[in-house]
């Protein structure tokens, strides 16, 4: 019976997110434990990125609209609105490590929960993730300087949390019965996820509570990123004839950033308060599978 909660994400999120406003408590001794919950989650995600026979010039066109619309389209509104609203440096320096972050694995299952192209989904973001290996560094290091971060620093993380989680599910999956296993595995993703949220939201709970101008700005660019992102990619898409599947993926990559791996490495590299962003932007995007869900359901409808 437990089973089948800790297998909902969306339920786990929201129980995070809950615990960490009504007992913070923990949140102080779970930190230490951020890192390895991070990489189990990644490495479990990562098992569905099938890297062997993936036919990268079949797709190339697709793949380079995903990739502009995370890391040119997402990344620019997070970068421009951090510019014009944000004077906090940890919080700028948040924003900037969420800009700098790859998609969420995310897009890959909900691709299939919503009827999306499931196949576009895992190409995209396997060559996405490859890419992210130079893409990471080269935009922190451009956007905050080597005075804010060692790029030997920005290596170390990028080693810990992306490469060594796509070796060991590389391992992983060549197990005999992980097959069978596999049915499991969304219940450590979620347990890893609890973690992460708790940890990150039970951080900054106080901050979230009491400095209402932070969280009234931080929110506004949540919101951008998240519900007006998806919702204009979502929009030009069929405005422009994109077929209804592939219009589906689309929007998941305009809107969804890995804010697990962007509050890890953010409180690796600037401290608690750098993950402020991360901890209100994963409420939203938690949120934002509902709306996703009507939204698509409607477009589907107008489209058969």
């Amino acid at each position: 019976m437990i089973k089948k909660p800790l297998k909902n994400s969306g339920f786990t999120f929201l129980l995070a997110a809950a615990l960490a406003f009504v007992y913070p408590n923990l949140a102080v001794h779970l930190k230490q434990y951020i890192v390895p919950a991070l990489i189990l989650l990644m490495t479990f995600s990562l098992t569905d990125v099938k890297l062997r026979g993936l036919d990268i010039r079949a797709d190339l066109s697709s793949i380079a609209v995903a990739l502009m619309l995370n890391y040119v389209f997402l990344s620019g509104i997070i970068l421009v609105l951090t510019i014009l609203l944000i004077r906090d440096v940890s919080l700028f320096r948040g924003f900037v490590v969420m800009a700098a972050i790859p998609p969420a694995i995310a897009t890959v299952p909900l691709s299939t929960l919503l009827k999306g192209d499931t196949r576009l989904a895992l190409i995209a973001n396997a060559s996405i993730y490859m890419l992210s290996i130079l893409l990471v560094p080269a935009i922190l290091l451009l956007s905050l300087g080597t005075s804010a971060v060692a790029p030997l620093q920005i290596l170390v993380v990028l080693l810990e949390l992306i490469i060594l989680p796509l070796f060991i599910s590389r391992a992983i999956i060549r197990v005999p019965y992980y097959e069978q296993l596999k049915e499991d595995r969304n219940i450590l993703i979620n347990l890893g996820f609890f973690i992460v949220i708790y940890v990150v939201i039970g951080l900054n709970r106080d901050i979230l509570l009491h400095e209402s101008s932070t969280l009234l700005l931080v929110s506004i660019i949540a919101f951008m990123r998240t519900f007006f992102s998806g919702t204009l990619v979502h929009k030009i898409g069929r405005m422009l004839g994109v077929p209804f599947e592939r219009n589906v993926t689309y929007t998941l990559f305009g809107s969804y950033k890995n804010l697990g791996l962007a509050a890890t490495i953010a409180l690796l590299l600037f401290g608690v308060r750098a993950t402020i962003p991360s901890a209100v932007c994963i409420i939203f995007e938690v949120l934002m599978f509902t709306y996703f869900s009507a939204l698509f359901h409607r477009s589907l409808v107008l489209h058969t």
